[in-house]
């Protein structure tokens, strides 16, 4: 995409944006967005087909946003460190209010529904399998993505502690694995999330290494040792054993 283009599709953006402060997206038109962007009509239909394409596009360029986010963290989640995840989240929507606002209108409700389907999704696909392939080990040490051995916050000199953590892959049913996963990744994501909103909502008045700080924090009580916990459950219920 070419800087004119990028520019034309961002003031044509910025204009829903506002619009949909005011009033929900069915009421939009396209003579109103392109007036307000000061963008002719032509132009507008070269880019979408009407308001609601619009829309659409913006909100597959947010998830594409987060989803990117994600994997770029999720090394450091592996090993347990959600914070440099959770301050580029803050950080990217820092002063951008009319994107804020959206997720607290009735036209953002399905988009915010979406950017946490698409956090959890990606650490469920990638986070969660290198947790579970990093239980089995005696040293109790999690396996980063590119292989290398990450220490774990349960200490491997805790023979008692490693032992209660140590999960067998091989005894728990790939499909039950992947529903614990998808609630706790969902959780996660949609406490992120929430912090967001609440700290827009509230008027960002807590500077952003506050807000990464608590929101780390809390998430800190849902991470690995939780998870492999969860994955422990599934050994004692019967019928979700996986095969040999």
């Amino acid at each position: 995409m070419d800087r004119r283009t990028r520019r034309t599709r961002l003031l044509l953006q910025e204009a829903l944006l506002r619009l949909l402060a005011d009033k929900p997206l069915n009421r939009i038109t396209v003579t109103e967005l392109t007036e307000l962007a000061d963008v002719n009509r032509v132009t507008f239909y070269a880019h979408y087909h009407d308001v609601y394409d619009m829309f659409d596009q913006l909100r597959l360029d947010l998830i594409e946003m987060y989803t990117d986010m994600t994997y770029r963290h999720t090394q450091e989640m592996c090993n347990g460190d959600y914070r440099p995840f959770i301050r580029e989240v803050y950080m990217s929507l820092d002063g951008r209010e009319q994107l804020l606002s959206l997720l607290s209108t009735p036209s953002g409700g399905n988009l915010y529904a979406d950017i946490i389907d698409a956090i959890s999704k990606v650490c469920t696909e990638t986070v969660a399998p290198q947790i579970t392939l990093g239980i089995g080990g005696a040293s109790g040490r999690a396996i980063g993505i590119d292989g290398a051995a990450a220490a774990d916050d349960a200490s491997s000199t805790d023979e008692t502690t490693t032992d209660q953590m140590t999960v067998d892959p091989t005894m728990v049913d790939p499909t039950m694995a992947k529903t614990i996963s998808d609630y706790q990744f969902g959780y996660i994501a949609g406490g992120v999330v929430n912090m967001l909103k609440d700290w827009f909502r509230r008027g960002r008045r807590e500077s952003i290494e506050l807000m990464v700080g608590m929101t780390s924090n809390l998430i800190s009580h849902s991470g690995r040792e939780v998870y492999r916990e969860n994955l422990k459950l599934l050994e004692r219920m019967p019928g979700t054993a996986g095969t040999h």
